[in-house]
């Protein structure tokens, strides 16, 4: 009797190990084709290409908007030292050099910044140096699609009519 339930508690403690790796295995992040798995098993679609410089990126959407994961600083196609989430809004008048101040000022981690046709850019930065946990790039896709969430609703307040007056 007391053999079977050693048994059964090693056989639980190793399902729950497995479990457990599954969240804490160590991606390196520098490699955009482990990225783009990474969010894949983050439950975001994900489809690496190359910009008109044979630079890799990745597009993807959280809850209906499209981003994309562009790399810096990397050797061909691998080893990037960072990469940055980004979305566009294209002009409106309301986008100025105010509003993303306004923004960025009491935001942390997602800032925006307006080009010079009005277009409204929306960046989160991260480096890539080091390994990183599964768990732990999923909080960071789920910050930035808060974060994108936020920014939608800062902006739709701001086209409010009362919010322009």
């Amino acid at each position: 009797m007391r053999r079977l339930i050693a048994i059964s508690a090693l056989l639980y403690g190793m399902t729950s190990a497995i479990q457990a790796t599954a969240q804490d295995r160590l991606l390196d992040l520098r490699q955009p084709p482990v990225v783009v798995t990474a969010l894949k098993d983050a439950g975001y679609k994900a489809e690496l290409k190359k910009n008109d410089k044979g630079e890799p990126y990745i597009l993807s959407s959280a809850s209906g908007s499209d981003f994309t994961i562009e790399f810096y600083g990397c050797t061909g196609q691998v080893d990037c030292g960072s990469y940055q989430f980004s979305s566009w809004y294209k002009a409106e008048p309301i986008f100025t050099i105010a509003l993303a101040n306004e923004w960025n000022v009491t935001k942390r981690f997602l800032k925006v910044a307006v080009d010079k046709e009005g277009n409204l850019n929306e960046y989160m930065d991260f480096t890539a140096t080091g390994k990183t946990t599964q768990a732990n790039f999923a909080d960071i896709v789920d910050w930035y699609q808060v974060m994108d969430a936020e920014l939608a609703k800062f902006i739709a307040a701001k086209k409010t009519p009362t919010a322009q007056k």
